[in-house]
């Protein structure tokens, strides 16, 4: 019996563990994103948000940006205050009156309830896009940092995977362009009825079962509004994070573009299905960017620098190519595209191409800011400025999107520009990154021996560091 008890205990506490471990909070923040911005991405991904013109969703979407401009570096300081956990928990309510606003819009116009829908959106992004992204990049391992980024945002497409698919199956036979079934609406309003349960299952950092055996740190552990909003003032004067805000700016920028793009041309079983390939290319994306930032075959200096590099080829094929192909389509219309045109095969590979630049940009970013900064704090500040510049880009490009006279190689044009303008800044950025310390490269090969308390004063950089000189 005693025998049993003891068993009994034991896998308990290896179902502790894997609750709690670091792998399970960014499979927990993926399926909390697959419920909330995912959704929200793949209507987007749909273009127009699944309506039948851009206009009015994107000039709707200028004012969720804007709202974020705001409150995101707000949420972000607060979040070090209450906790994130419950700074994500907030992230997950306002998505659904939008998702519902779409459906309300499709059948009886209430444009009104679209802008209510819009508010309650910035608000509860503001707080999720810091909160989760502070998360995924803070309570990791130094060494499995890249790899819980890339499950976070990989698990993220499941909610465009998922919804895709079930609009796909609604709307396989609309071979005209338009609007998606006002159906799709009510499904993914329950999957996003699912965030909030989901969130409360994230761990404190203090309740963390870390592989190293140790807690995430902060850079203050004497924390209050004052030093967190002396804490964010700061970061302005750090050159790595003002040399990575115009890159969070001009990676969201060519979303706009694509999702007009989608809506002018290709009918709705096409968008559709184009919308749920590039959902499964970005998540593989994800994963493969994740997998390769974290090898321990190259210097963390060379796989900073040749995924920026790699990133910069891609993005002026992608960028080149649909210049091409959109100045054709502007002077010789290809009409109504759907997926059996002789059109659909060029018009998607623009697309998916784009979509794997994108996803794998953004898991690089993260990744990049992580090995500049590890204290769990100062990660959430420099999110909130990060994630408040990704906000104003996203802003920008909506309103340009929304206006009617501007054409879509105008907007096509802006993106290349914007992109190429901040080019340099990222580059830089990516040259700063520093080589792994010799404890941290020692982590890769297995799990780090813990040889003393880490501090609040400590970074894990900096803990290893002091690890390591024990050893020796």
């Amino acid at each position: 019996m005693s025998q049993l008890g003891h068993q009994t205990s034991k896998v308990g506490s290896k179902a502790h563990d894997v609750f709690r471990s670091t792998i399970f909070q960014a499979v927990l923040l993926g399926l909390i994103s697959f419920t909330q911005p995912g959704i929200w991405t793949a209507m987007n991904n749909l273009g127009a948000g699944g309506q039948a013109e851009p206009y009015v969703i994107n000039a709707v979407n200028v004012i969720t940006f804007v709202i974020m401009i705001v409150l995101s570096p707000i949420a972000s300081m607060v979040g070090n205050l209450i906790g994130m956990k419950w700074i994500v928990v907030i992230g997950t309510i306002g998505y659904v009156p939008y998702s519902a606003a779409l459906y309300c819009n499709s059948i009886w116009g209430t444009q009104w309830f679209l802008i209510f829908g819009a508010v309650t959106c910035g608000i509860s992004a503001s707080a999720l896009w810091p909160g989760e992204a502070a998360i995924a990049v803070g309570y990791p391992e130094v060494a499995r940092r890249g790899t819980c980024i890339s499950i976070w945002m990989a698990l993220g497409k499941l909610g465009s995977i998922i919804a895709t698919a079930i609009q796909l199956a609604l709307n396989k036979d609309s071979n005209t362009t338009g609007a998606i079934s006002s159906s799709t609406y009510l499904v993914l309003v329950a999957i996003q009825c699912l965030g909030l349960p989901l969130s409360l299952l994230l761990a404190p950092p203090d309740k963390l079962v870390r592989k190293d055996g140790k807690k995430p740190v902060f850079a203050n552990s004497q924390r209050s509004f004052k030093t967190q909003l002396k804490g964010f003032l700061a970061q302005f004067k750090r050159r790595e994070v003002l040399l990575l805000i115009p890159a969070f700016i001009t990676a969201q920028w060519g979303v706009t573009y694509q999702g007009n793009y989608m809506a002018a041309y290709f009918t709705v079983r096409a968008r559709t299905l184009s919308g749920f390939i590039i959902a499964v290319v970005g998540a593989i994306s994800n994963v493969l960017a994740g997998w390769w930032l974290d090898s321990k075959h190259l210097k963390r200096t060379t796989q900073a620098r040749w995924s920026w590099y790699f990133l910069l080829v891609l993005f002026t094929l992608v960028w080149s190519w649909n210049l091409v192909v959109q100045e054709r389509w502007a002077r010789h219309s290809p009409g109504q595209i759907d997926w059996s045109s002789a059109s659909y095969g060029e018009g998607l590979a623009i697309f998916v191409l784009y979509r794997i630049a994108y996803e794998t940009v953004g898991v690089w970013l993260y990744w990049t800011l992580g090995t500049f900064d590890v204290e769990a704090d100062t990660i959430a500040l420099s999110m909130g400025v990060l994630r408040s510049g990704e906000s104003l880009g996203s802003a920008l490009a909506y309103a340009v999107g929304s206006v009617r006279s501007a054409s879509l190689m105008t907007n096509l044009i802006i993106s290349v520009v914007v992109f190429y303008v901040g080019a340099p800044a990222t580059t830089w950025a990516a040259l700063l990154v520093k080589e792994r310390l010799p404890a941290e490269l020692e982590s890769l090969e297995g799990d780090a021996e813990v040889s003393g308390q880490t501090t609040a004063h400590q970074s894990d950089a900096e803990q290893v560091e002091v690890d390591y000189r024990a050893k020796v």
